[in-house]
Order: structure tokens, then C-alpha cells, then sequence
């Protein structure tokens, strides 16, 4: 896997120690975090070094501009994205979405799942521009709402993608 990716705006990169305090601060965010699956809310400053020390693995990037963090982005099971609020409406995940899967496809892999919570049209958005194919509708635990959230399952086969990217 490539350690790094840069896009025309962006630097996508592994988390570093120095991102936590930025990421608590982005996540802790009702508005972002209610939207993931596996993040708690309120997000503490422990919960972003406990991720970038022990859970964030190969396929997990900060997204920067290359000086400042803006949000996150990552392949473990699926496609799973965020974005700071302050960042959002400027096309920067579509830009990052598009150049992670991309890698992913260009390492060999054949597929790629992914998923959004259903009222989440950024995230709806972003999934179809990329060619997401929608599959079922499952209930998934939210753990920053602390209940099931109707979860809009997506397909994407690197010969859609390579069909519709080039």
C-alpha cells in the first residue's frame, strides 16, 4: 500500500500522534459523528490516540491539505469516510474517495463494500459519483447514537470502477 496519496488539494496520509488533538476536536462533532458506525460521541482526546496508536491499520489515512487535518478516510471491511464540518460543501472527500479507491483498485483488489446511514446525502452523493451500486437496506449499530440505524449497503467491482474512471 502506498504510504501517501496526493490529489490536486490534497495529502492523504497515515494518522500521525500529532493529529489527536485535531481529530477529538473534528469528531466530537454531533453533526459528523452521528453519521458513524464505530464512533462514540461524546470523542475524547484518548479515543483519537487509542485510534491512530492501536486501531487505525494499512488502509487508514488522515485527510490534510497537506498542512492541516480535515478528516479521515479508510478501507477495514469497507469504504468509511468523514469529513471536519468546517470542511464540508468543497468537494474534498469526493477528491480523497475517488484517489483511495483508486489505490485500492490499482493494489488488485476486486471489490469494494461500503455503506451509509440513511438521511446522510453527502455521503449518498459521494458513494454514486464514485459508482457505488446500492444493495440491501440492514439495521447497523450506531455507536455515537447508541442505537440500530437503517444502514444503505453499496457494492463496487474494480470493473465498474475501471468502466467508469479509466
Amino acid at each position: 500500500m502506498t504510504q501517501e496519496i496526493s490529489t490536486p488539494r490534497l495529502l492523504i496520509r497515515p494518522y500521525r500522534r500529532e493529529d489527536a488533538a485535531e481529530l477529538a476536536r473534528l469528531i466530537n462533532d454531533w453533526e459528523v459523528a452521528r453519521w458513524l458506525s464505530v464512533v462514540p460521541h461524546p470523542y475524547t482526546l484518548e479515543d483519537a490516540e487509542e485510534y491512530i496508536t492501536e486501531i487505525a491499520g494499512d488502509w487508514s489515512f488522515a485527510v490534510t491539505d497537506g498542512a492541516k487535518l480535515l478528516g479521515g478516510i479508510g478501507i477495514s471491511g469497507g469504504l468509511g469516510f468523514w469529513l471536519g464540518r468546517a470542511h464540508w460543501g468543497r468537494g474534498y472527500m469526493s477528491e480523497a474517495a475517488s484517489a483511495l479507491v483508486g489505490a485500492w483498485f490499482s493494489a488488485g483488489h476486486e471489490e469494494l463494500s461500503s455503506g451509509y446511514f440513511l438521511g446522510n446525502a453527502a455521503s449518498a452523493a459521494i458513494h454514486a459519483k464514485l459508482g457505488f451500486i446500492p444493495g440491501e437496506v440492514v439495521p447497523e449499530h450506531s455507536v455515537s447514537q447508541g442505537r440500530d440505524v437503517e444502514l444503505q449497503k453499496l457494492r463496487l467491482t474494480r470493473a465498474d470502477w475501471q468502466a467508469r474512471h479509466g
